[in-house]
């Protein structure tokens, strides 16, 4: 009888702990700064935010630009086309870390449309 006390109350202290051993050991991994950019002067901008959703604003010029924190597997995206009425080159970057990640350019002065897409690693 006394050999099965023993693993019982070591059974016992053990599941009284409120992390298991595997969630005790799991460490988060670290935020990254991500920020969107735009260059454009009107502009209709779409992007992924922080949570995975697409958002979108039309009427958008140069200053507008997005910020957050994102972990590893977080998929990036961002996207500019002229307004209506609007012509010109545009381009959009994505900065991880305040250093450019991905970028790209309009090569149609009509649409203007560019779009820059990753993953965070």
């Amino acid at each position: 009888m006394k050999y099965i006390i023993f693993p019982l109350i070591a059974f016992s202290l053990f599941s009284c702990n409120k992390k298991g051993a595997l969630e005790s050991q799991v460490v988060s991994p670290p935020l990254k700064s991500v920020t969107y950019k735009i260059n454009c002067d009107d502009c209709f901008v779409w992007w992924r935010n922080e949570e995975g959703y697409s958002e979108s604003l039309n009427h958008q010029n140069s200053e507008w630009e997005h910020s957050f924190n994102g972990r590893a597997g977080d998929p990036l995206e961002v996207g500019v086309m002229n307004s209506e009425g609007s012509l010109g080159y545009n381009s959009v970057s994505i900065l991880l870390n305040d250093e450019v990640l991905q970028s790209s350019s309009s090569s149609c002065p009509i649409t203007g449309a560019a779009f820059a897409t990753d993953t965070l690693n």
